[in-house]
């Protein structure tokens, strides 16, 4: 844990020495994902995540071994198919760096069980720091997160559940976490992609008016291995310019991504928007177990999930709060039932 801590310091202080230089706001987002929201106390049930972006001047190429690293991989400098995928040559580029903090916990529906039953979910937590590069221009945006974390008891899942369940939702004490998915160092990469739905910039001048964009992104390591594809359609009244999954998912940070004239037209936004994604996964530490300890969890993760997303939302000057429910399909061979959460998010865009 104190390693953890530390280099989550370090990540921020060095993305804002390589800051220090320019102007563009600062961005804070805090996220909070739990199934209480929507009346359950089970599988996925709480995942909470702050992070911090800071837009860097388009001509800044000085960069330590990890940026460099993550530079490449966003596709920034890439020809032929592979760049092509990501971002356009053509386009002027707008450069981010980004720090995240993340914890997510996973339990059964019994609280009272001192492991999963049968067609339940194991006992799991994760921690994680992550460093991140975006690169983006009028129409798109690319990230690529290198992530540091550990599953068992360094997740402090279990101190987090029961100080919420003692000191806030009253619910009961689950009393399993000794069967939890034991401590594995993880590794992992997260590449997202995001491409704006252009046809949807006729509605511009409307008084409603919709956009939105479409996604693809992959994640490789020990921790999770999956890609998936996407899409997000917002509608509302003078549409702010940011835009990003408003539940909590490592590396999108929900940039002010296109027209930065777009956030000049008014101080007030209201909005409703809607989302699907399809994911193929290969790998689930929570699921499937440690990669490099044997551990039967009783579980098998499937190959496919699909997830559908609704919300509304509402930005006010440098703010921006966004309340939603996502409905996730089986995760796991034996799943008795889907699941659903909410999820809340308040981003800040600060002038300095």
């Amino acid at each position: 844990m104190p390693r953890l801590i530390s280099f989550f310091l370090i990540s921020l202080i060095t993305t804002a020495l390589c800051s220090a230089a320019t102007e563009p706001a600062w961005q804070a987002m805090l996220q909070w994902d739990n199934d209480l929201l929507t009346g359950s106390d089970r599988d996925y049930t709480n995942g909470a995540r702050i992070a911090l972006l800071k837009n860097l001047d388009p001509d800044q190429s000085s960069h330590n071994w990890l940026q460099d690293s993550l530079h490449k991989l966003s596709g920034a400098d890439a020809e032929g198919p592979l760049g092509a995928l990501r971002i356009r040559s053509n386009e002027p580029r707008f450069y981010a760096w980004g720090v995240e903090l993340t914890q997510l916990m996973f339990t059964p529906e019994d609280p009272a069980a001192l492991s999963a039953p049968a067609g339940q979910r194991p006992y799991a937590g994760w921690l994680g720091i992550g460093s991140s590069l975006h690169v983006k221009t009028a129409n798109s945006a690319t990230s690529a997160t290198f992530t540091l974390g550990t599953t068992g008891k360094n997740s402090f899942g279990q101190e987090a559940q029961d100080w919420v369940h003692t000191n806030i939702s009253g619910s009961p004490i689950f009393q399993g976490w000794d069967s939890q998915v034991p401590g594995e160092m993880t590794l992992n990469l997260h590449l997202d992609h995001k491409r704006r739905i252009q046809f949807l910039d006729a509605t511009h001048d409307w008084i409603i008016q919709m956009n939105g964009y479409h996604e693809w992104g992959a994640e490789l390591g020990n921790f999770h291995t999956n890609a998936y594809l996407g899409s997000l359609v917002r509608l509302g009244y003078q549409l702010p310019d940011t835009y990003g999954i408003p539940r909590v998912q490592i590396g999108s940070h929900g940039h002010a991504l296109f027209s930065q004239e777009e956030s000049e037209r008014a101080r007030f936004s209201i909005f409703a928007f809607a989302g699907a994604r399809a994911t193929a996964v290969a790998q689930d530490i929570t699921l499937d177990g440690p990669v490099f300890r044997d551990f039967d969890t009783g579980t098998q993760s499937k190959p496919f999930v699909g997830e559908l997303l609704f919300g509304f939302g509402l930005r006010w000057a440098y703010y921006e709060l966004s309340l939603s429910r996502t409905h996730r399909s089986d995760e796991f061979k034996g799943q008795t039932e889907n699941q659903s959460f909410g999820s809340v998010m308040l981003r800040a865009n600060i002038p300095f």
